[in-house]
């Protein structure tokens, strides 16, 4: 993988769809990690579960926070091309990563992603609530050189 792919400006509106596969592609990888973690965790009791619980924690933070704040995407969006980037078109920072995917428990979890999908559809650049307290948006990567 590239370390900062090139971003195509402007072309946050074509990727919703995309943002929504990436979405469930890295659903599926967190699984595996999680599925282990919670299994094994449970049949080695308490110490053991939280043992195992803090190295998936600890991976789930990588997974998110460090990926997209190093290289601008997470195994999901680089599979399907695109690119977080900060609005100026600068690449995304350790802290707007950490921001933007915080921020998940307002865009997420009370309405299983609705308030999401909502500002994706109702804000001019495409952002969810993450995205725009963040300064972020997300993008199609450029092909080629």
């Amino acid at each position: 993988m590239e370390k900062h792919p090139q971003p195509q400006r402007g072309t946050n509106g074509d990727v919703v769809w995309h943002r929504v596969g990436a979405f469930l592609i890295d659903s599926i990888l967190m699984g595996l990690i999680w599925g282990p973690v919670v299994l094994v965790g449970a049949a080695l009791g308490d110490i053991g579960f939280l043992v195992l619980a803090s190295v998936g924690l600890a991976a789930t933070l990588v997974y998110g926070f460090l990926l997209e704040g190093l290289y601008g995407y997470t195994p999901g969006k680089y599979l399907l091309g695109l690119v977080v980037i900060k609005s100026d078109g600068s690449n995304c920072s350790i802290g707007a990563s950490i921001l933007r995917n915080l921020l998940w428990v307002v865009d997420a979890l009370p309405t299983f992603n609705l308030i999401a999908i909502g500002s994706i559809l109702l804000t001019d650049d495409n952002q969810r609530v993450g995205d725009l307290v963040a300064d972020t948006v997300v993008v199609k990567q450029q092909e080629g050189p």
